[in-house]
């Protein structure tokens, strides 16, 4: 078994840890019941993840580009997943369906572009890794320049697993495009074994932790501090709830 295959099966095991985690996140009956939809989500995260990885430590799935190995179910995985980390980020901030939406669009954006300068050469590939870098300023830009507002109106346990979320996926993520760059499709400097070893480790500690912060932090969503703050926004100006003292009264 080759150094590659044990880093690829090691991630399927970190992964699939993951998915243990986010089943005692969704089976805790003290989470908020409002809240259990989203966590159906997160689910998203580790098992889509565990199946990229088992597929490429079964040697399915990579093509050859330019005399470059690439593995297409990661690419796959990161479309998936890495929508579902920025967009459950931007719902513990408690941003808007349109915040959240631009945000994931220029994830997604990112992935897709990043993919384009896998595939292509020359002067195109470095096109795409500057506009695929340019995404990721711009998802740093939301994580530091956007969201940070939005979560502000939020109690302090919720605001608390907000910047834990934040700085997880704001400053791990520099690693990818780092590690691209020094690649064999970029400047060459790490050989194709490093990179999947690199870029295992760095997709495990991506993930798994992320759905264990939130697991640790679940009570932020059952916080009677966020419950009223939630409750007062979703109700509409003008009725009895929201006059003074909070309750209808009788002339």
């Amino acid at each position: 078994m080759t150094a590659e295959t044990v880093s690829l099966s090691l991630g399927v095991v970190g992964m699939a840890l993951g998915a243990v985690v986010w089943y005692r996140l969704w089976a805790d009956s003290d989470a908020a019941t409002r809240e259990r939809g989203a966590f159906v989500w997160i689910a998203v995260i580790p098992v889509a993840a565990a199946v990229a990885y088992a597929l490429m430590a079964l040697d399915v799935g990579f093509v050859s580009v330019g005399g470059v190995t690439v593995p297409v179910p990661r690419y796959v995985d990161w479309l998936v997943t890495t929508p579902v980390l920025i967009g459950y980020t931007a719902h513990v901030a408690g941003a808007s369906r349109r915040t959240t939406g631009w945000i994931v669009a220029v994830d997604v954006a990112m992935v897709v572009v990043g993919w384009a300068g896998v595939v292509t050469g020359g002067t195109t590939r470095l096109a795409a890794f500057a506009t695929s870098s340019l995404c990721y300023v711009g998802l740093l830009y939301a994580l530091y320049g956007v969201l940070p507002d939005v979560a502000a109106e939020r109690s302090g346990s919720r605001r608390r697993l907000f910047e834990v979320l934040q700085n997880h996926v704001g400053l791990l993520w520099v690693v990818y495009p780092v590690v691209w760059a020094a690649g064999p499709l970029g400047l060459g400097y790490v050989e194709t074994i490093g990179v999947t070893l690199l870029i295992s480790f760095v997709d495990v500690m991506a993930k798994t932790p992320y759905v264990y912060f939130v697991s640790v932090h679940r009570s932020a969503f059952t916080d009677p501090t966020e419950t009223a703050a939630t409750e007062s926004a979703e109700t509409p100006a003008g009725t009895p709830a929201a006059a003074d003292g909070g309750e209808a009264t009788a002339d």
